[in-house]
């Protein structure tokens, strides 16, 4: 081999190597750890004098409720958050001639060293209500993400709901 070849030879191969040093070594990412999942039912009671009914107005037939605030207790079963407490704030629309509307609003579940928060959407109709939620984990339950339907009656301000509901983790 000529005396320039191996010149040029060797000043590619010092390129390359300087290109082999300068380029980052990068790792494929770790997989994400399966997150795991607890279903679940749970009622909670909603009574007398644990109600506030925010700032209403009738405008047109329509009965208008801005930031009404219930208070209540999860209660049975046992799941992570029974017997836990539970606040809402909902604002919402009903129609006082079919008596059927619509809300939204935001809670919070709170027990001794966590719980969780989130939004929540609805519907009434007549004497009955029903919605979905979802929400993220506080405190212990930081990782958590809970997510779920509910459905109750309503009589004489008395709120009984069931809720439906699946929190979902990643094991530590």
């Amino acid at each position: 081999m000529p005396k320039k070849a191996v010149v040029m030879m060797t000043l590619f191969l010092l390129i390359l190597v300087e290109i082999a040093i300068a380029v980052p070594k990068t790792k494929p990412p770790k997989p994400d750890k399966p997150r795991k999942e607890i279903t679940f039912t749970e009622s909670a009671s909603l009574g007398l004098g644990n109600i506030n009914l925010g700032q209403q107005m009738i405008d047109a037939g329509i009965l208008y409720v801005q930031d009404a605030i219930s208070t209540g207790t999860i209660s049975s079963g046992d799941s992570p958050i029974s017997g836990f407490e539970i606040l809402t704030s909902l604002s919402g629309a009903l129609d006082l001639s079919t008596y059927l509307g619509s809300y939204d609003g935001k809670w919070i579940i709170i027990g001794q060293s966590g719980g969780f928060e989130g939004s929540i959407v609805g519907e009434v109709a007549v004497a009955t209500i029903s919605g979905k939620f979802v929400g993220q984990g506080t405190g212990d339950f930081e990782d958590h993400k809970i997510k779920g339907t509910f459905e109750g009656s309503v009589n004489n301000f008395q709120i009984e709901i069931t809720i439906q509901a699946t929190i979902s983790y990643t094991e530590k």
